[in-house]
């Protein structure tokens, strides 16, 4: 009896232990198609096929070549014994800005600088006679040998002889002519070298250009030293702002230099100006550039479109430089294109099933791609949020993300 007992306890423990197991693999197999379910859902989002505004774009940095700030200098040495102006006044070129009392150093200075001039006016007053005399001499020669040709019959040796006498004169103060004009264009220069260089040691500072002061550096009673070891060393007293905008250089890589176009808006920013962005556009681009540690960059000018207080030379700015925009397009996220031999494809979710239909691209913004056929405004796509076989991305390297309004679209989801 206790056999039959013992074998029947043993037979439910088998039978329980059967049925663990059992349930075991069924919800074991149930755990696991759910997490293989769950990764392939968290794999896609779906988003829609929107119709706006695309702005591609090259980013690029540099910094405030001018702000239309000049500086207005003295070479001299002494005490400012004026000021004439103050910061905020209009001013025109010429105008007096102060004037200094020069140190036996800046007399010095001031009488070799005049010097100079008074030189530099008579080998240019003196050459402007022997011009003259030249010219004078030429004529009288041009004259004889038109006569000579004229009355030449060219007969005979002498009279062959000379002609070519006549002509010879002829060139030969033609030549000493030209050289003597040449020789004044080469004083006129030396010429005003020295007179800017005796402005320079003037105990009297001028406006270089006409706008307003924006600073003065120097008061009455100041001490102006410059080095007495340099040929031109300067001291910058004040600085006028000129009307106009300010200009950018920025630094364009290779692999985008080509999209830039004279003419193309720009977006800037500048971390010094928060909250602030400035419009302008592309002025200039130097196609030499230069090659840095195996990296090569072009700079392009920018003209700001709008003049600003606040923008200063040398401020580190960051430009967006805008190479192409479309206005009432389709597009869709990059990341949802797929080339599959070499055909751009997305998957498209339509009553509750996924077809993958072929689709042709415009330009790219940012994390978008314009498509030009294959899919409608509203049609629903599968975008990979995780990466796949035979995934290929469609960015460049010339679209980023601006973080500056009005660039790019946004993904409808």
């Amino acid at each position: 009896m206790k056999s039959i007992l013992y074998g029947i306890r043993k037979n439910k423990i088998v039978l329980i232990l059967i049925v663990a197991m059992v349930a075991i693999a069924f919800f074991g197999q149930k755990l696991v198609g759910n997490k293989s379910e769950t990764q392939t859902d968290s794999g896609t989002v779906n988003a829609t096929v929107t119709k706006g505004t695309l702005t591609s774009f090259v980013s690029a940095s540099g910094t405030i070549q001018t702000a239309n700030y000049l500086a207005v200098t003295t070479s001299v040495n002494g005490i400012v014994k004026k000021v004439y102006v103050t910061e905020g006044e209009k001013v025109t070129e010429g105008q007096k800005i102060m004037d200094i009392t020069l140190d036996s150093e800046g007399e010095r200075g001031l009488a070799e600088a005049y010097s100079s001039y008074l030189r530099a006016k008579n080998s240019l007053d003196s050459a402007k006679t022997n011009l003259y005399t030249s010219e004078s001499t030429m004529l009288q020669k041009k004259e004889a040998f038109e006569n000579e040709k004229v009355a030449n019959s060219y007969q005979t040796h002498d009279e062959r002889l000379s002609y070519k006498y006549a002509e010879n004169d002829y060139l030969k103060a033609k030549s000493d002519y030209e050289i003597q004009k040449s020789s004044i264009k080469q004083l006129e220069i030396a010429l005003e070298s020295a007179y800017s260089e005796y402005k320079a040691q003037s105990p009297t500072v001028t406006a270089t250009a006409s706008g307003v002061v924006a600073n003065i550096l120097a008061v009455e009673g100041t001490k102006i030293e410059n080095s007495v070891t340099s040929d031109r060393s300067v001291v910058t007293v004040a600085s006028i702002k000129q009307e106009g905008t300010p200009i950018a250089s920025v630094d364009v890589t290779e692999m985008d230099i080509n999209s830039i176009k004279v003419g193309q808006k720009v977006l800037m920013t500048l971390s010094s100006i928060e909250g602030q962005t400035f419009e302008g556009k592309v002025t200039g681009i130097d196609k030499i550039g230069s090659s840095e540690s195996g990296v090569s960059n072009y700079p392009v000018i920018i003209k700001f479109d709008t003049d600003s207080e606040l923008v200063l030379p040398n401020m580190s700015v960051d430009a967006q430089i805008v190479t192409a925009q479309k206005e009432n397009v389709l597009y869709i996220p990059t990341s949802a294109i797929k080339t599959v031999n070499s055909k751009k494809k997305v998957d498209v979710a339509s009553g509750g099933k996924i077809q993958q239909v072929d689709i042709e691209t415009g330009i790219v913004a940012g994390t978008n791609t314009e498509v030009m056929s294959g899919l409608s405004e509203g049609d629903t796509i599968l975008v990979d949020t995780l990466p796949t076989s035979g995934f290929t991305s469609t960015s460049s390297s010339q679209q980023r993300n601006s973080g500056i309004p009005g660039i790019g679209g946004g993904i409808g989801r």
